[in-house]
């Protein structure tokens, strides 16, 4: 009888650059994927290993600098997250930047203070001409006026942003970043820009074949960061699920720490 070859996955070693209080190694976690695991597999393996919510943006990084690397694996290039910045239309800088900034203002207060504006113009262009008996009427009746012109009654569209992408555009330099890699999407960018991807999709060894060990960033603003090492081909553990912890060493940290007043 042929004995039934074993399956095989890869095997990734994740170090946390965030050390426990109190402990004296940095905790790591020997992950193992399936070979047909895309690099958005990888990112959810890598933050459910160490008991993170997987609810935020990441991205796969060339340098220990995240912000500085040359060749890139983000969330934020895939499709989904594109058309969220304005599809393929390609509108300017300036475009993309009013855009981003409408997300984070508070446009119903925005509006409001616009109503009473016009409300104030509305009544010195035509309360002169009101009889004086009806002016307190006409001028309650204009202010009402003002905020039906601009359709104040109406729910006010914030758009379906992900929360990852207004938190990082609340970041110091987040709207700058976010134009750069508008730019990169739509090819806007000149050919000494950064090399950049998305994760869906991708292989997840594409980028070990440039080097071994990568920076995965996770939750743009917090900055969790973890140095990955791919570590190759393994038989994996009979009847089990990957992705899979293979081995771990270390407390993880904590992603929403309570933090003493």
């Amino acid at each position: 009888m042929t004995k039934k070859s074993a399956r095989q996955m890869h095997v990734f070693k994740v170090v946390s650059r965030v050390k426990v209080d109190g402990e004296r190694r940095y905790p790591y976690r020997v992950l193992g994927v399936p070979l047909e695991a895309d690099l958005y597999t990888l990112a959810a393996g890598i933050v459910r290993a160490f008991d993170f919510d997987f609810d935020h943006a990441f991205g796969f990084f060339d340098g220990r600098d995240p912000y500085r690397s040359g060749v890139k694996y983000e969330l934020f290039h895939d499709a989904d997250m594109q058309d969220e910045l304005g599809g393929s239309d390609a509108p300017s800088e300036t475009q993309v930047a009013i855009s981003l900034l409408l997300e984070v203002a508070d446009q119903r207060a925005i509006m409001r203070d616009t109503a009473e504006f016009l409300a104030r113009r509305l009544r010195e262009e035509l309360l002169p001409n009101v009889p004086d008996r009806l002016r307190a009427g006409a001028e309650a009746e204009l202010g009402r006026v003002a905020y039906e012109m601009l359709d104040l009654d109406a729910d006010l569209e914030l758009g379906d942003v992900p929360p990852d992408l207004r938190e990082a555009l609340a970041q110091p330099g987040g709207l700058e970043r976010l134009i750069s890699l508008y730019g990169a999407m739509t090819g806007a960018d000149d050919a000494a820009a950064p090399t950049e991807r998305g994760v869906k999709g991708v292989s997840v060894t594409e980028p070990f074949g440039r080097t071994p060990t990568w920076t995965f960033l996770f939750d743009y603003g917090d900055d969790w960061m973890f140095d990955v090492t791919y570590q190759g081909v393994q038989d994996a553990p009979p009847r089990v699920r990957l992705p899979r912890v293979l081995d771990s060493l270390g407390t993880a940290p904590e992603q929403y720490p309570e933090w003493e007043e």
